[in-house]
C-alpha cells in the first residue's frame, strides 16, 4: 500500500491512534495489569508494537525507515542516558536541597516500585528485571509509534512543525487514561481530573516534542528513546524519602527534569538550524 499526499493522512493517522487508545483503555480500566503482580500496563504497548509491525508490512516499509537506524545507534543510545542523567540529577539535587532546608531530613531511596499519580507515597513491588523490560517494551512502542510511524505518514502531507505538534499532541492525549481512571474509582474529583490532565497532557506534549527535535538533530530515534528509558526507570526506581512522606515532589521533579531538559535540547536544535540552514540531513548519517 503506497500513501498518496492527495490521501486523508490526518485521518489514517487517528484511526490507528484510536485502535491503540481503545486497548489502552480497556487494560487500564479492565485488566489493570498495573494493579496486580505485575505491576505494568504492557498489554496495550505489545499490541501497539504489532500494530507497526502491520503497518510497516502493509506499507512496504522497514524499521530504519522509521528511524531504528544501525549507525552510531551505541554512541546515541550512550549520549540518551546521558540527557537524562544530567537533568535528573539536577532536579534530584533541588528538591534533596530544599527538603534539607526545610529540616525533612531527605533521604535518597533505591527501591523498585510502580508508578501512581495518586499513591506516590507507597512502592509497589515490582522487580529491577521486570522495570527495565516493560520500559524497553515501553519505548519501543511508544517512540516507535508516535515519533518514528505516525511522523513518517504525516510527512507525507505536512510540514516538520505541523507534523511534530500534531504527533506531540497525540502523544499528550494518550496520557489520559490515568488520571481518567482516577476520576472513575474516585480518587480525583472532576476537578482534580482536569487539573491533572491538563498538566499531564502539556507535559507529555513537551516531551513529545524534545523527542521529535532529537529525531531530527540524530536521524534516529534511539537518542531518544535512551533519554525515554532513563526518564520512566528513574520515576521507578530512585526516590527522595523524608518526615513530609515519600516521593510528595516527585510531580515537581519530573516537571522541572523535562522542561529543563527540552529547554536545552530546544537551544540544540536552534543552534543545529543556524549552522546548517539549507541544509536538512541530520547530524548524524542515516546508516542501514
Amino acid at each position: 500500500m503506497a500513501l498518496k499526499r492527495d490521501k486523508n493522512i490526518l485521518a489514517l493517522c487517528l484511526l490507528i491512534c484510536f485502535l491503540c487508545f481503545a486497548v489502552r483503555i480497556w487494560e487500564f480500566l479492565v485488566l489493570r495489569t498495573d494493579q496486580s503482580q505485575i505491576g505494568e500496563n504492557f498489554v496495550h504497548k505489545l499490541f501497539g508494537v504489532l500494530v507497526i509491525f502491520a503497518c510497516l508490512k502493509m506499507l512496504r516499509w522497514r524499521w530504519r525507515d522509521i528511524g531504528f537506524r544501525r549507525k552510531q545507534w551505541v554512541k546515541n543510545i550512550w549520549l540518551g542516558l546521558l540527557l537524562g542523567f544530567s537533568f535528573y540529577s539536577v532536579a534530584f539535587l533541588f528538591e534533596f536541597c530544599f527538603l534539607h532546608f526545610r529540616g525533612a531530613a531527605p533521604q535518597f531511596l533505591v527501591s523498585s516500585g510502580g508508578f501512581s499519580l495518586t499513591k506516590t507515597d507507597q512502592f509497589v513491588g515490582v522487580g529491577l528485571v521486570a522495570i527495565v523490560l516493560f520500559n524497553i517494551v515501553n519505548v519501543w512502542m511508544e517512540e516507535g509509534f508516535f515519533r518514528g510511524l505516525l511522523e513518517k505518514i504525516l510527512r507525507k502531507k505536512y510540514r516538520f512543525f505541523i507534523t511534530i505538534l500534531i504527533s506531540a499532541t497525540l502523544f499528550g492525549l494518550w496520557h489520559l487514561a490515568m488520571p481518567f481512571r482516577a476520576f472513575l474509582d474516585g480518587e480525583f474529583s472532576f476537578m482534580q481530573m482536569a487539573f491533572f490532565g491538563i498538566g499531564y497532557v502539556l507535559l507529555a506534549l513537551i516531551f513529545g516534542l524534545k523527542m521529535s527535535l532529537l529525531y531530527k538533530m540524530t536521524g534516529s530515534l534511539w537518542l531518544g528513546m535512551a533519554d525515554h528509558f532513563f526518564n520512566n526507570t528513574i520515576i521507578n526506581v530512585v526516590h527522595i524519602t523524608s518526615i513530609e512522606g515519600n516521593d510528595h515532589l516527585q510531580t515537581i521533579r519530573i516537571v522541572a527534569a523535562q522542561v529543563l531538559s527540552f529547554i536545552f535540547v530546544l537551544l540544540l536544535w536552534l543552534r543545529h538550524n543556524k549552522r546548517r540552514p539549507t541544509q536538512s540531513t541530520p547530524l548524524t548519517s542515516s546508516g542501514k
